[in-house]
């Protein structure tokens, strides 16, 4: 039931955005090395990103999601 509120509350969307050079072409990699297209590819690694990170700072770290990984990394982890 909870699932039907958030299907109607948050449809599938699609969005546009423009790439970095750089970012163009870790995910054309990262495309080669799954076999998967740009589009799926990226649709993946954000979602992955969103289930995984809940903030990104200006600082360069990411906050996780889960409070394990909080706790252990006291509330941060440094992006390379």
């Amino acid at each position: 039931m909870e699932s039907e509120i958030n299907n109607k509350k948050y449809p599938k969307v699609f969005i546009s955005f423009q790439l970095s050079e750089e970012a163009n072409k870790l995910l054309t990699q990262s495309c080669k090395r799954s076999g998967r297209k740009k589009i799926p590819e990226a649709a993946l690694r954000l979602e992955d990103h969103l289930n995984r990170f809940r903030s990104i700072s200006e600082l360069n770290q990411t906050t996780p999601n889960q409070p394990e990984a909080l706790e252990a990394n006291h509330g941060c982890t440094q992006n390379p």
